[in-house]
């Protein structure tokens, strides 16, 4: 199966075979990864890639995909050209939970002046730390969840309406 993900502004192309019962081969653009995978009681993965153990946590909402391994989360993007070609409307700037989870840290207040990829708010959501990142430049007219809040998939976090509208 052939994947494409958006990752830090960047495109990758992901191939991924599977070899047998727990073995997959998988091309991340020009690199190429042999490794086993074992699903584990809690949910998670553990992967052996040569000498390394890896315990991963993965999770999906629409085209987004979280991965959680060793503390850290990375956000992927699943990319559809039938999306990117409808693209989104900058005049509506609100941001939405992907996925139900706790509020952390509520980085912005109303007014407050923003630029694209400035974390907003910080969820936790199955052991992942999701950071909400501003789409664009702009100015924050409402931020509507506390810390502590627990949120469900879709619920707004914040308003950012972009320097490009008046």
């Amino acid at each position: 199966m052939q994947f494409k993900y958006e990752h830090n502004d960047s495109t990758h192309t992901i191939d991924l075979t599977q070899v047998d019962e727990s073995r997959f081969k998988a091309t991340v653009d020009d690199h190429e990864y042999r490794f086993s995978a074992i699903r584990q009681i809690d949910g998670g993965w553990l992967l052996n890639l040569g000498n390394q153990r890896i315990l991963a946590y993965v999770a999906g909402d629409g085209y987004m995909r979280y991965i959680y391994v060793n503390g850290n989360t990375v956000v992927l993007s699943a990319v559809d050209e039938r999306r990117k070609r409808r693209g989104t409307s900058g005049a509506s700037g609100d941001l939405t939970a992907q996925m139900p989870g706790q509020v952390v840290e509520v980085l912005v207040v109303d007014g407050d002046t923003v630029t694209a990829g400035q974390t907003l708010v910080v969820l936790e959501a199955m052991k992942m730390e999701i950071r909400v990142t501003a789409p664009t430049d702009g100015t924050v007219h409402g931020v509507f969840v506390e810390k502590g809040d627990v949120v469900e998939r879709g619920q707004r976090l914040v308003e950012v309406n972009s320097s490009n509208y008046s």
